[in-house]
């Protein structure tokens, strides 16, 4: 009988264990969640932020190119063709 008492007390202690792990667990799991949560609109926004500075810089880029400095007249002329293919892409999935 005491063998018995002495599994069952081994028992109650491992569940004891093992709900104590689990309990630690979950908690570890939920503020795990919440920074990823944190990290992924701290992502979206750093995301957001780099889409809007290089427009703007590509703004500023075009600006310096059509500025006609004899240095830039190469540069200028492929960013006018990049700007037209762009306009042609662009009419022809307006017309699809």
């Amino acid at each position: 009988m005491k063998k018995i008492q002495d599994l069952l007390f081994d028992l109650e202690k491992k569940v004891e264990s093992s709900l104590a792990e689990l309990s630690k667990l979950k908690n570890e799991k939920k503020v795990l969640l919440d920074k990823n949560k944190i990290l992924t609109n701290e992502k979206n926004e750093l995301n957001t932020e780099y889409r809007l500075l290089d427009n703007r810089f590509k703004a500023l880029k075009i600006a310096n190119t059509m500025s006609g400095n004899e240095n830039n007249i190469n540069e200028t002329r492929s960013e006018i063709d990049s700007l037209i293919k762009e306009i042609d892409i662009c009419i022809s999935q307006l017309s699809d």
